[in-house]
């Protein structure tokens, strides 16, 4: 389950709210959740460990199966990091994050933007637990038939909890990464990696720019490559980059990079999931 695997249904749930969508349900739906329920009841039952099952006001059980009360827990905006496999409660495997030769899946929890359970889950959790979640249908695959998951399935989903970065420290890791060396850094962690010296004042609020960039994810995957033109200090500029732009100078080149906070923030932008910190190359043309 990349990223595309779990965005298979941005579900109701998630859209307008688990306890709003619960209002609304259909005669059809409320069969199907009490179908659930007695099948996920049945699962635990089977369960060396179900009776240390807890249910959660949404309807999702879950049961630790190893502990870790010293590791850390994800909080709104970290990039959590985990290993996954789900399963329809009659044990066939529908899903796993070993895929493309990756084991590990990474997203921005709170984002709202992958399987109800996942996002719920993920609070339940601490870094090297390991716990099996009980997904009904509505906190997880919907109830639309998908490629191996029918409408309406319940699943079972056991999850390792890896690793919680959040947006300083995934910047961290990325100039470590890329071995960068800092010109420049705030306090509110809007980075410059300078590649060049160029003398002179620099351009400042309110001045006419000619910026040639290219917008990656810290992954460096490329969302966006162009030569724009526009007057610093605009509102219609992404904070920390039009931040960045004002304290360089034309003719310089550099790498700027900034958390979420500066750029698309909790709610994300087309291909740029929420809380994403972002990377730019640019060029001030003369």
């Amino acid at each position: 389950m990349k990223r595309i695997n779990l965005v298979w249904c941005v579900l109701l749930t998630m859209a307008i709210g688990v306890s709003s969508c619960m209002k609304d349900v259909s005669s059809r739906d409320e069969e199907k959740i009490a179908e659930n329920e007695a099948a996920i009841q049945a699962a635990l039952q089977a369960d060396s460990l179900g009776s240390k099952a807890v249910r959660d006001s949404t309807g999702l059980y879950y049961i630790v199966r190893k502990s870790n009360p010293a590791g850390l827990k994800a909080q709104p905006g970290d990039a959590a990091t985990i290993k996954y496999t789900g399963y329809l409660l009659n044990g066939t495997k529908v899903i796993s994050s070993v895929e493309d030769n990756k084991t590990e899946f990474s997203f921005p929890a709170g984002g709202n933007v992958y399987w109800g359970g996942i996002e719920i889950g993920i609070f339940k959790m601490r870094v090297g637990e390991k716990t099996t979640f009980f997904l009904p249908y509505y906190l997880a695959s919907g109830a639309v038939d998908r490629v191996n998951i029918p409408a309406y399935s319940p699943i079972r989903l056991e999850v390792e909890f890896i690793k919680t970065r959040t947006e300083p420290q995934q910047i961290d890791d990325f100039i470590a990464k890329k071995g960068y060396t800092v010109s420049e850094r705030s306090a509110d962690n809007l980075v410059i990696v300078r590649a060049n010296t160029v003398t002179g004042d620099t351009i400042g609020v309110g001045k006419s720019v000619n910026v040639k960039y290219v917008g990656r994810l810290l992954d460096d995957t490329k969302f966006d490559e162009r030569t724009s033109s526009f007057i610093t200090g605009s509102p219609n500029t992404i904070p920390g980059f039009d931040r960045a732009i004002r304290k360089m100078r034309k003719g310089e080149k550099a790498i700027i990079v900034f958390p979420s906070s500066l750029a698309y923030g909790k709610n994300g932008s087309n291909s740029i999931l929420p809380y994403s910190p972002l990377q730019f190359e640019v060029e001030i043309q003369n």
